[in-house]
């Protein structure tokens, strides 16, 4: 009974000290290499594991053109990399891709969009952690 209690104890105040994990993120997309792209994305962590990564660009792409998006675990959006996916500008010169990734919230540095599809120029970095 006095392990049982001590054990519960220990467990409150361990959880009291360690605060909750981050669940949601939502940061700016800062245009790189003279572009005029900007946006957003936002990353939700899932209670399974893994994340939800939306990545919005309001403004600065080409109608048309195929862009790709990536995820790091850099703040600066330089490689190892990871393809989030592709997508096309569309006429309002914004575009928008969302997908489930493996990686955890906690584990992603930065998102970048790029000229796709493979990884072309960046064209904006959005830093997460």
């Amino acid at each position: 009974m006095k392990k049982t209690f001590l054990a519960l104890l220990m467990t409150a105040l361990i959880a009291s000290v360690v605060p909750g994990a981050e669940t949601h993120a939502k940061v700016p997309l800062a245009p790189s290499n003279g572009s005029h792209v900007s946006g957003f994305v936002e990353i939700t962590q899932l209670p399974q594991g893994g994340s939800d990564v939306s990545v919005v660009v309001t403004k600065g792409l080409t109608p048309g053109q195929v862009y790709a998006s990536f995820y790091y675990e850099s703040s600066d959006c330089t490689e190892p990399a990871d393809l989030l996916g592709t997508f096309v500008g569309r006429p309002s010169r914004g575009g928008q891709i969302q997908g489930k990734i493996d990686d955890d919230l906690d584990e992603v540095g930065s998102v970048s969009v790029r000229i796709g599809p493979g990884y072309g120029t960046l064209l904006g970095c959005a830093t997460v952690h």
